[in-house]
Formats: C-alpha cells, structure tokens, sequence
C-alpha cells in the first residue's frame, strides 16, 4: 500500500500542500475551519511526517545510538531499556548496538550509527583508545560516554568511581580477618578492570593472591575456580555475572558460598538480590537519565558517580 503524501492530504482537504505543512510543523496563520479539515484529512489517510524529510528541516534526526559491550549482560539491558523509555516520551528513536567487548566492532559500530544519521550517541565504550570517539564528536555527534571515564576525551560522560567502589570491598573482606583473595577480573586494558583491581588492593591493604583476567561470563568463571586446587578465603569478581560462576563452582567443589568462601559482585543487577549476592551498588537510573540529558545537549560535563557495598549472604 503506497505511503500517504503530503499532497494526498492537500487534495483531500482542498487546500495546498504549504498550508497542510504549516498545520503539520503546528506554525500559525491557519484558520481553524481549515485546520480541522486538514487534521480530518491526516486520520483518514492515516499520514505520517516523514521524519528524514522533517530532518532536512530541521538539521536533527530525532534518533540516539546506544552503544553497549555485552547485551546479554541484565546491567546493559536495563541500561537500554531506560533509555528507550526516555526516548519514547520525547519521541525519539533509539538504534541499538552490541560490540561483544571488542574495539574493532565498537569502531564499526560507531561508523554504521553515523551514516544511519544518529544526533547522538551514549556508548559503553571500552576504553582504551577514545580517538574515534574524539573523531565522531568533531564530525557533530554528540557523544556521551556511560560507565567509562575518559579524561583525556573531549566528550560529556558519566562515570563510576571504579576505585572507590572496589576499595570498599577491600576494606571490607580485610576488616573480617581476610588474608586469602582471589580477583575474577576482565581485561586488564579496560578502566573498569584497572579501578577495580586498583581500588581493592588499596582497601584489602595488599596484593591479592591471583588476579584471573577471564572472558566476562558465568562461564569462563566457573571453568577458572572449577579447576583451582585450593581455594581462597574470597572472591572479588568483575561483575554479578561472573560472581555466579563462581558460585556454581564453589558449590559443586562442596564449598558454602558466604560461609566457607565469601563471593563478591559488581553492578546490583537485578538476580544480585535474588540470589543473596554481596554486591557494589551502581545507580543505574541516575546515570541513564544523566547521560539521556547530556545527549540532548550541547553542553560537555563529566559527572562521577560513586558505587555503593551492599552486604548480604554470600559475604
């Protein structure tokens, strides 16, 4: 079935198409008999602007890309799903994509969002190499970095004291008479892996006993701790994901998560509580309305957010 045009509607209620566009774009100069016409016109035709059209006009898209490292990971889909709300009472479209935690897709990510015509994009980046972030801002795309913090970038972002939240964690498992830990991390190139290795040495007040730089899944975690010989007093790992693995292991090793082995999480995500899993708290809702506002703007800040320990059976 063709598509409705604007002449359709011009036609149907016997004025011209400028005065339709005028009614449409809601510019003044219209008398209300002709409005209502016009308005009658668009219901029974079922007429809808056609937004790259409307776009030309008006120099926007009304579209956000949302760029993530991991969709299967609950921290990143309600990341998108909040946006998504944001987006729909604003009447913007969002274009989702996932890297797989890999700089090269990140990169042709990017690239596929701004030929699509995106007016910005929040992206959970990985963080080590921000140039092309740097390039896309210069090309006019309003970039707003979540989760990661990049001083040397010129882009608004929000993000987490990786530090402050892990060396709560530290201090934490050495104020119960800890000696023995053990670090389920990513990869070590990422700022989230740095800040959170970094931050629990300083509140564990030493070297933990390894540190395990593993594919961030359930999976990879439960292979490493399956085949340790001996276990450590604690875990710390990268996220809640990975602090599953850990305890699906633990337990079929014959060991009692939270009694004979302390387990520790990163993110809150939904399951976290479920599963009685002592996490660090991100503020999740804070952030992606921050980061929502900061891609409709066109002003650059960069607003730190501070995790928080939240303490419950398996620590």
């Amino acid at each position: 079935m063709k598509r409705p045009t604007l002449k359709d509607v011009a036609r149907k209620a016997g004025t011209s198409p400028m005065t339709v566009s005028r009614v449409v774009n809601n510019k003044p100069g219209v008398s209300e008999e002709t409005k209502a016409r016009i308005t009658k016109a668009i219901e029974e035709l079922g007429y809808k602007p056609h937004s790259d059209a409307r776009s030309l006009r008006v120099g926007k898209t009304c579209r956000i890309g949302v760029v993530v490292s991991d969709i299967r990971n609950p921290f990143y889909a309600e990341m998108v799903g909040d946006i998504e709300d944001l987006a729909e009472k604003v009447g913007m479209t969002v274009i989702v994509t996932d890297t797989e935690r890999k700089l090269k897709q990140e990169q042709r990510a990017l690239e596929a969002l701004y030929n699509s015509g995106v007016d910005s994009i929040i992206i959970a980046p990985e963080g080590y190499n921000v140039e092309h972030l740097e390039a896309y801002k210069k090309n006019g795309i309003n970039i707003v970095s979540f989760g990661v913090h990049c001083p040397e970038g010129h882009f608004s972002e929000v993000w987490i004291d990786e530090i402050t939240g892990a060396k709560k964690v530290g201090a934490y498992l050495a104020s119960r008479g800890i000696e023995k830990a053990i670090l389920v991390m990513g990869n070590p190139r990422k700022f989230t892996t740095r800040g959170r290795t970094e931050g629990f040495i300083q509140g564990f007040g030493k070297d933990p006993n390894r540190i395990l730089h593993l594919p961030v899944n359930w999976q990879s975690a439960y292979k490493a701790v399956i085949k340790l010989d001996k276990l450590p007093e604690a875990f710390f790992c990268y996220n809640d994901i990975m602090a599953l693995g850990v305890i699906k292991a633990l337990r079929e090793k014959g060991a009692i998560p939270g009694e004979d082995v302390a387990v520790v999480g990163y993110d809150d995500v939904f399951f976290a509580e479920l599963s009685a899993l002592t996490t660090v708290r991100i503020d999740k809702t804070r952030m992606v309305n921050t980061a929502f506002s900061l891609a409709l703007s066109d002003v650059v800040e960069k607003i730190k957010f501070v995790p928080e320990l939240i303490l419950r059976k398996s620590a």
